[in-house]
């Protein structure tokens, strides 16, 4: 009876030491996937901070006046005549809708592949 019951406790000694091991080693993963996911959180962050922060510099009124005149010399702000209430813009899009007289080259679509240059 002293054997069996030795065994037992043995046995159960050895499965509790064995659970204690385990949970150890897992909280241990754990952590570390947790550090990792904090790690890259952070590197995100400070990526999405990085980007804004260049794209106030990139976005700043005199160089965007600069890429205007070099880039676009004809270009000029939009005058009053322009700009129409959103009311009225479905009544300005279907004058525009009219079709108009233009000439095209080429009649279908598949003679544009064969035509020579």
């Amino acid at each position: 009876m002293k054997a069996l019951s030795l065994t037992v406790w043995l046995t159960l000694a050895a499965m509790t030491g064995y659970a204690m091991f385990h949970i150890t080693f897992e909280v241990e993963r754990l952590e570390s996937e947790l550090r990792d996911v904090n790690r890259l959180s952070e590197k995100g962050k400070d990526e999405v901070h990085h980007l804004k922060a260049e794209w106030s510099y990139l976005n700043r009124p005199d160089r965007l006046s600069e890429l205007t005149r070099k880039f676009l010399p004809d270009w000029a702000p939009p005058t009053t005549d322009q700009i129409i209430a959103i009311d009225n813009l479905s009544e300005n899009l279907a004058d525009r809708g009219k079709p108009s007289k233009t000439k095209h080259r080429l009649k279908k679509p598949e003679r544009r592949r064969y035509a020579k240059h």
